[in-house]
């Protein structure tokens, strides 16, 4: 449990704090929205996971810990399209859903490549 405190004490402060900003910016001007498209988001949600799923392997954990800091953190995604952008902007539930399914797969996908890559580097003596 402490190797998933340390790997996503930064990742999701950030997360937190994109969202907000992301958030607020489409509140304040609407018409971001044709912007601000899941596919074009992807790239950044995609970096979150490879940062997320990278220090969980530097932090000590396995690539199981790399999976579930994906799945942790893509939970922030999920809840602020569902809630924020579904229900408080009234976009919808159901399309904050699918863009929050999506957000969350990113984040997952790029777990699972950044825990990947960190146990291809170099040979971590066994434990």
């Amino acid at each position: 449990m402490q190797t998933l405190a340390r790997t996503l004490t930064w990742p999701v402060i950030s997360l937190l704090i994109t969202g907000v900003l992301h958030f607020t910016a489409e509140a304040v001007w609407p018409d971001l929205k044709a912007v601000f498209l899941p596919a074009t988001l992807a790239p950044l949600l995609l970096a979150y996971g490879l940062w997320a799923g990278y220090r969980a392997i530097g932090s000590g954990g396995t690539y199981g810990h790399a999976l579930a800091a994906g799945v942790i953190l893509g939970i922030l995604p999920l809840a602020l399209d569902v809630v924020g952008f579904g229900i408080v902007l009234g976009r919808g539930v159901q399309a904050g859903g699918l863009a929050g399914v999506f957000g969350f797969a990113m984040i997952l996908f790029g777990s699972l490549v950044g825990g990947g890559f960190a146990l291809s580097g170099e040979r971590r003596p066994a434990v």
